[in-house]
C-alpha cells in the first residue's frame, strides 16, 4: 500500500507559468487507474482543456471558478468534486478574487 506525503512531491508550473500544481498520486507512486493533483491557483489563472489516460477527480477546497468537462460548463466552489472519465477534455479557471485550491 503506497503512502504518499504531498510535501515530497514536486511542484510544477501551470500553463499560466505559476508554480501551482503538484501531481501527488500517479503511476510514479503506484496508482494505475487515476491521478490526484493538488492545485493552488491565483485569481484569473487558467488550466486549459486537456485529457488524461486515467480517471481524475477534481476536488475543490476553496475559492470559486468555472470548470469545463466534456463540453459542459460547471460553476465550481468549495466542497464539491467532479469525476472526469479517462480521455475526457477538461480544464478550469479561477474566477474569484482569492486563491482557488483544488
Amino acid at each position: 500500500m503506497p503512502v504518499v506525503y504531498h510535501r515530497d512531491r514536486p511542484v510544477i508550473r501551470s500553463a499560466s507559468g505559476e508554480l501551482s500544481l503538484s501531481m501527488v498520486v500517479n503511476r510514479e507512486v503506484g496508482a494505475s487507474t487515476l491521478s490526484v493533483w493538488v492545485a493552488n491557483h491565483m485569481p484569473g489563472e487558467v488550466v486549459p482543456l486537456h485529457t488524461h489516460v486515467v480517471e481524475e477527480v477534481l476536488t475543490f477546497i476553496a475559492g470559486e471558478g468555472i470548470a469545463t468537462v466534456g463540453g459542459e460548463v460547471i460553476p465550481v466552489g468549495a466542497d464539491m468534486s467532479i469525476v472526469v472519465p479517462p480521455g475526457t477534455p477538461h480544464g478550469y479557471r479561477n474566477t474569484g478574487q482569492a486563491r482557488f485550491v483544488s
